[in-house]
């Protein structure tokens, strides 16, 4: 998910597709500035300020408002184009978006499809193999070259009239929706300032941050249950921050998809809303599933490797053809002469003095066949052992019985 804009005081659009000028410059600075100023005006906030109830209730709102515009807007319609909707619908988001303080709609969502498309290399915009600081604030404050920004498709942004209008009005927009208004709400109970700095900036920080999240913590943290080509992770504690945005894994796998939480039982707020308007209105006109087949495959998959890596880390004995070989007569010699507590099974001599004591049916039984061929009795003859009896048969192992003409 991407965050700010190289410059969210001006209207300045940097065109990154070759190396910067004085202007893209200027804008990278801007935007540095900016986002330390505001972040450190809110934490003196915090400290000093004591805004009134509500205009507590008015932060978590507009906070609300804005990570929705992000999570439905910004990146599930326009960036990924899961569902359709209608231009009210659209224009909502839009509106909504802009309170998050993060570029405009076409200026962030062609830098997703960037990190999509080049996922933890350096083309990504805020890769997460570059750090974990990087990855969640600190590609900010670095100079922006995207060289290949230029292979990602904006045509479709281009024809989306609410996507051209507040690209072009996003600065007016952004500071009415995000500072201005919050304020004059709350100057009608009497906070004016608290709305500024508490609904104003201090809401724009805490979106700021639920996004950086998915850049950072959703890379770093939590489960990969459908792919481990990528770094993206799921995370429930992130779920609930970003309304929906933690289920990571899934969603760059099955990035058509509306859905971030693919269970039925996963928290996505943001999918709930998209079903609700679909099932229950005409705003949204289409929605996007990929196939439960597709995704069953996927876990699949990764469970496919999970158990071949949890295999691979288990002991399972010798290697047979490493064993040496043993005739029959030697194996009984050791056995009456030395005391040897072996026994044969499949072809294989087992020493099972250090397992005599833990054997199911007791030592005296295992007594009963040492210096034999305890075969048929092993495989249902006296008890028809379990897979896991046989897998742990296979760690006793110690030679292989020379073949015999007949069968004892």
């Amino acid at each position: 998910m991407s965050t700010t804009q190289e410059n969210p005081s001006s209207n300045i659009q940097p065109k990154l597709v070759k190396k910067e000028g004085s202007k893209n410059e200027d804008a990278w600075m801007a935007n540095g500035i900016f986002v330390i100023v505001v972040h450190i005006i809110s934490a003196i906030s915090l400290i000093t300020y004591k805004p009134a109830i509500r205009t507590i209730w008015l932060t978590l709102i507009f906070f609300q408002l804005g990570t929705f515009g992000i999570t439905i807007g910004y990146h599930r319609l326009w960036s990924h184009r899961t569902f359709t909707a209608r231009l009210p619908f659209r224009i909502a988001l839009g509106i909504m978006g802009t309170l998050a303080f993060q570029g405009s709609i076409k200026w962030w969502v062609l830098r997703h499809r960037l990190h999509h498309r080049f996922t933890d290399t350096d083309h990504d915009p805020y890769s997460a193999a570059k750090g974990f600081w990087f990855s969640h604030m600190g590609w900010i404050f670095t100079k922006p070259y995207y060289p290949r920004l230029k292979l990602i498709d904006a045509s479709d942004l281009n024809a989306d009239r609410v996507v051209v209008f507040q690209h072009k009005h996003y600065v007016i927009l952004a500071l009415f929706t995000g500072i201005f208004l919050p304020t004059c709400i709350a100057a009608i109970w009497g906070d004016a300032l608290g709305g500024f700095l508490y609904a104003g900036l201090l809401g724009r920080v805490l979106v700021w941050h639920a996004t950086f999240c998915i850049n950072s913590f959703a890379h770093w943290a939590g489960d990969q249950l459908y792919s481990n080509e990528i770094s993206a992770r799921g995370n429930l504690l992130l779920a609930f921050m970003t309304n929906g945005e933690g289920y990571h894994n899934f969603h760059h796998e099955f990035p058509k998809d509306y859905r971030n939480g693919y269970n039925l039982s996963d928290y996505d707020p943001s999918k709930w809303i998209i079903w609700f308007f679909y099932n229950f209105t005409n705003q949204v006109t289409s929605i996007c599933r990929v196939p439960d087949n597709e995704v069953r495959k996927a876990r699949s998959n990764m469970m496919l490797f999970e158990a071949q890596r949890e295999r691979e880390g288990c002991d399972w004995g010798v290697d047979p053809k490493t064993l040496p070989i043993m005739a029959y007569e030697e194996f009984q010699e050791k056995v009456k002469n030395e005391g040897k507590e072996w026994l044969i099974i499949d072809d294989f001599v087992l020493n099972v003095e250090n397992f005599k004591t833990s054997h199911p049916g007791g030592s005296k039984l295992l007594e009963n066949y040492y210096g034999k061929d305890s075969t048929k009795a092993f495989h249902g003859g006296l008890n028809n052992h379990t897979k896991a009896a046989r897998t742990m048969m296979a760690m006793f192992r110690i030679a292989k019985i020379e073949k015999r003409e007949t069968e004892l």
